[in-house]
């Protein structure tokens, strides 16, 4: 990997400027890699080589953002300058909202297995080259398969909303701190004749910062630790070839996000008429 973040110390490089070259690893390295075993007979181990290759990939990425995240940063990557309009309404918490990731996979599953034959005809053209394992990955899945689904969703359905909460609490948290700190900062100051908003920058917002930012650092941590584990137990969960279908899928999703075009479309939409 070109990466090496392994490490337990703080990165010492600027996350966003992380973040571009792993999304051009991504975009330039990853995503051929998985598409040529793809749409090739590739071996089985190159296949599975591959497949570990991206999946070290996207987990090196949340391992660092957990190493950026600190009382100091945190306010920089819940909202993140580096993601552009078409990214943001897909985040949560900072990141991707770990219920597109299940969605991708049900897409995959419901596309291949819907009564059509007007599907069926179109999708066989589009198809033709690939090999017979890939064609037929999702098709019929197993019981098993779409247990452990609904076992992934179920954790994520429980652990999403206590996150919101959590964040919904530390932000009041901090709001209320910051008030009631802002009065007693402006009585001290009238009282010493000194303005209130140097008082306030030195008490009321960095005292309120000291715990509440913690915690928001917590959140985050914790937002990206399920993204991570959802991922894992995608891949761990599907066989060889479906592995590589969602991850193909899910690496062209986030380079889809640094198309220009699409983009700059998406941007002209966006203006109001």
């Amino acid at each position: 990997m070109p990466f090496s973040f392994f490490s337990r110390k703080k990165p010492s490089r600027r996350f966003n400027d992380f973040y571009d070259d792993w999304s051009k690893t991504l975009t330039e390295n990853c995503l051929p890699l998985l598409r040529q075993s793809l749409s090739s007979a590739a071996s089985a181990s190159v296949l599975s080589s591959n497949v570990d290759l991206v999946l070290r990939h996207l987990v090196l990425y949340y391992e660092t953002l957990d190493l950026a995240a600190d009382p100091n940063t945190i306010p920089y990557l819940l909202f993140p300058s580096w993601r552009n309009s078409l990214e943001t309404p897909f985040l949560f918490l900072g990141d991707i909202h770990p219920y597109l990731l299940t969605n991708l996979l049900r897409s995959f599953i419901d596309r291949e297995n819907q009564d059509s034959d007007e599907d069926d005809d179109k999708n066989s053209l589009d198809l033709m080259n690939q090999p017979l394992k890939m064609t037929t990955a999702w098709k019929d899945p197993s019981d098993e398969l779409v247990k452990r689904i609904d076992q992934i969703e179920c954790t994520m359905r429980l652990m999403v909303p206590g996150l919101m909460d959590r964040m919904r609490k530390a932000q009041r948290s901090f709001v209320a701190r910051v008030s009631e700190n802002w009065v007693l900062s402006y009585q001290l100051g009238k009282k010493k004749k000194l303005p209130a908003t140097a008082v306030v920058a030195s008490t009321s917002v960095d005292e309120a910062a000291k715990e509440e930012m913690e915690e928001l650092v917590s959140i985050f941590v914790d937002a990206n630790r399920l993204r991570k584990s959802v991922i894992m137990d995608i891949v761990g969960a599907t066989s060889e070839h479906q592995a590589a279908l969602f991850l193909e899928g899910l690496c062209q999703f986030l380079a889809g996000f640094k198309d220009q075009v699409l983009l700059q479309d998406f941007e002209i939409l966006a203006l109001p008429n």
